[in-house]
């Protein structure tokens, strides 16, 4: 049976289409180290230096969906990869994720030879964009927040839900003043409830008040001293928030020193915090 003309065309336009379009181009994926590279992750990686600046990969890439959103983070022995339709994000170590609607974001430890990745802090996280959101949810995947902010802060300018990300609030009292963290019995507890919450959260913890000040300043600075960290690593740590002068941290130190007879003594007999307490915090962020 002989074709119609119309529908013999048809068939030789729809033939000759098929050859000259190309297939669509598959992701690009290697395998290092026992773990695949791909997609977006894969360009994003090359694209800053492989291998050479990454190192091998910890473990495959993960992913959260926000809004419609989707996020990839990849954990390298030297840095991380961060990818999304919002934007990417490639750094090396001791450097650590920059936020857009977040002040005062680090990561507290690396630069000091202690676990990478493990102890974040920030300033209030209610300004957060949703790019923001997405590296958060990402770096924090199956860890915790700990809020020290009082509950009319929180109220007012509440933290964002991020999926497999736990919250829990520690309200302390706003008023910096640092010899207080010392004398206050219901603070030296708030800050021993934070210190042992941080210590057996799953994942990563992300330490913050208002500012990602003071109140964060002195908590971080009680496990930095837990874990072993040196007088000189705890004050330049407290010094890279803006707005500190060292006198501050010093007056509460001293107060410690005072009251304790030194700030291991203030860990143990002011805050409370058992052997077992400080071999979890040293095992976690050591």
């Amino acid at each position: 049976m002989k074709l119609p003309l119309k529908a013999l065309t048809a068939m030789l336009v729809a033939v000759l289409t098929l050859g000259l379009v190309a297939p669509p181009a598959q992701a690009k994926t290697v395998r290092v180290g026992g773990h695949s590279i791909t997609g977006s992750t894969y360009t994003a990686w090359k694209a800053a230096g492989g291998t050479a600046k990454f190192g091998k990969p910890l473990a495959s890439r993960i992913s959260v969906r926000i809004s419609g959103r989707t996020g990839y983070l990849q954990r390298f022995t030297k840095g991380q990869v961060f990818t999304s339709s919002l934007g990417k994000q490639t750094f090396t170590y001791p450097s650590s994720i920059s936020l857009s609607g977040v002040v005062n974001e680090r990561d507290a430890l690396a630069r000091y030879g202690f676990k990478k990745g493990t102890l974040l802090r920030t300033a209030q996280l209610s300004g957060a964009t949703k790019r923001d959101k997405l590296k958060l949810a990402l770096e924090l995947r199956n860890g915790l927040i700990i809020d020290l902010r009082t509950l009319s802060a929180r109220t007012k300018y509440p933290d964002p839900k991020l999926s497999k990300v736990t919250h829990k609030s520690i309200g302390i009292n706003p008023d910096a003043i640092y010899p207080r963290y010392v004398t206050d019995s219901a603070r030296r507890a708030a800050f021993a409830k934070a210190l042992r919450a941080a210590a057996a959260a799953k994942g990563a913890v992300l330490i913050h008040c208002t500012a990602g000040k003071d109140r964060t300043g002195w908590a971080v600075a009680m496990i930095m001293y837990a874990i072993g960290a040196s007088d000189s690593q705890v004050m330049s740590e407290y010094l890279r928030t803006s707005g500190t002068v060292s006198s501050t941290l010093q007056e509460g130190l001293d107060q410690a020193v005072a009251s304790y007879g030194s700030i291991s003594a203030y860990l143990r007999e002011g805050l409370g915090l058992t052997d077992a307490d400080v071999t979890a915090l040293r095992h976690k962020f050591a």
